[in-house]
């Protein structure tokens, strides 16, 4: 049986940096989402002309299978909650948005019910203390 994946950031540089994780994309196995926070991170590395063009024709098939994955009313709701406890216990620094687009990968992959892939077991087991997500970390 498929499982619906989401799939950080990390392991998509490496994916398209050297074809490092191109099992993980086997639609036999798992049926891939996008997170937006993941997309918004590549189109902030994206360098030419070329890159420009591959990430949007990449970025469009995702929005035709209606796999881009936003937040419903709920889980924006759940997202500034999570944000407010792990800084309220200093779990998370709130100068580094990086920590907020983490939470918001976790929380938008339990709103779809899927498991976030990463390469960053540190940050997400963290978030993973406070609402419950599944995720696998990659080496």
């Amino acid at each position: 049986m498929q499982r619906k994946i989401i799939i950080d950031t990390n392991i998509y540089i490496d994916l398209f940096n050297d074809g490092r994780h191109v099992d993980i994309v086997n639609a036999f196995v798992n049926v891939t989402y996008l997170a937006h926070p993941v997309l918004h991170e590549l189109w902030m590395g994206v360098k030419g002309r070329d890159e420009f063009k591959a990430l949007k024709a990449w970025q469009d098939t995702f929005i035709k299978l209606k796999r881009l994955i936003v937040p419903d009313t709920s889980t924006l709701v759940l997202i500034g909650q999570v944000c407010h406890k792990m800084r309220s216990s200093g779990k998370i620094d709130p100068v580094h948005p990086k920590h907020c687009n983490d939470i918001t990968i976790a929380a938008l992959a339990r709103q779809i019910g899927a498991t976030v892939l990463t390469k960053n077991k540190k940050d997400f087991k963290r978030i993973q203390s406070v609402i419950d997500f599944d995720f696998e970390t990659q080496s």
